[in-house]
């Protein structure tokens, strides 16, 4: 299975990103970030993929990512052939490296600290632990920036911590991607991209930033990732322009040109090519489920 590394964008403002997921299906491949991601899933069922475990997932699934920890949900078939009737819901709550120092800090909170180390194999809490948080979970990503809002967070946090049943996911034996490791180079590549692709981004920029030849590049490249510079930023700028779709009314040139494509007709093409829909298409089904 493919794997990418993906960009948080944690700011100064709030150490703490909070979201719904609504949309056809997940599409996100297997990916990995340094943020750590608790999700919660209200409408959906398919495979979970945590390090090297593989579950089944269904509404009220409860699951905590460590750190670095490959991880991706994929729908079964009938999501993708009926999306207009089968959408996703999900919480995704994710917090960073700072956040968790906060954590550690005070001993107060050693049973959360105890429990963010064992998240780096994936952490599945238990229907009933599920069930009682449910109302604060679905509550948090509109839930305005600031005390309270932490608080209710902590508060999960301190919930979940204290549950009795819930299950590692992926194997002892399992090893996180550490930026150390000699994926280090692969990882500042993907972190290049993910912060740059909405830009005018070409092979040559990018092999120059890393002091490579473009021949040497795409091989390197390909060889990592299973896939084309240019497919893999095709692909990220379409996961982009399927958010804006669903969630904003920005007309379809606006959000060609928001994620990076500079013509109409090439962001249509590569469009259909990635999703199977028209952008027009893709929006009339998601309005058609919202």
């Amino acid at each position: 299975m493919k794997m990418l590394y993906e960009k948080v964008s944690i700011t100064p403002e709030s150490l703490i990103i909070t979201r719904w997921n609504k949309s056809q299906h997940f599409m996100m491949p297997m990916h990995f970030h340094d943020e750590y991601e608790l999700i919660y899933i209200e409408k959906s069922f398919g495979t979970r993929y945590v390090g090297d475990s593989i579950e089944p997932f269904k509404e009220g699934d409860l699951v905590l990512v460590g750190s670095k920890l490959p991880h991706t949900w994929q729908n079964n078939e009938i999501f993708i052939e009926n999306p207009a009737t089968h959408p996703v819901r999900a919480v995704v709550i994710q917090f960073g490296l700072d956040f968790v120092s906060y954590i550690n800090y005070f001993p107060e909170f050693q049973h959360i600290s105890s429990m963010l180390e064992l998240a780096q194999r994936g952490i599945s809490f238990s229907d009933e632990v599920a069930q009682k948080n449910r109302k604060a979970l679905t509550q948090l990503p509109d839930a305005k920036y600031g005390f309270h809002r932490l608080i209710s967070i902590l508060t999960i946090l301190h919930n979940l911590a204290a549950d009795q049943s819930s299950n590692l996911l992926a194997s002892s034996s399992f090893q996180n991607i550490d930026k150390k490791s000699s994926l280090n180079r692969i990882t500042q590549t993907l972190d290049y991209i993910a912060r740059n692709y909405t830009q005018k981004l070409t092979l040559d920029d990018i092999a120059s930033k890393f002091n490579m030849s473009i021949s040497a590049f795409s091989n390197f490249f390909k060889r990592k990732t299973g896939k084309s510079v240019i497919n893999y930023i095709n692909e990220l700028r379409i996961s982009e322009a399927c958010k804006l779709l669903s969630q904003t009314d920005k007309n379809i040139a606006e959000v060609a040109f928001e994620c990076g494509f500079n013509n109409l007709s090439n962001f249509n093409r590569t469009f259909k090519g990635i999703t199977s829909k028209t952008p027009k298409e893709y929006r009339q089904l998601w309005s058609s489920s919202s």
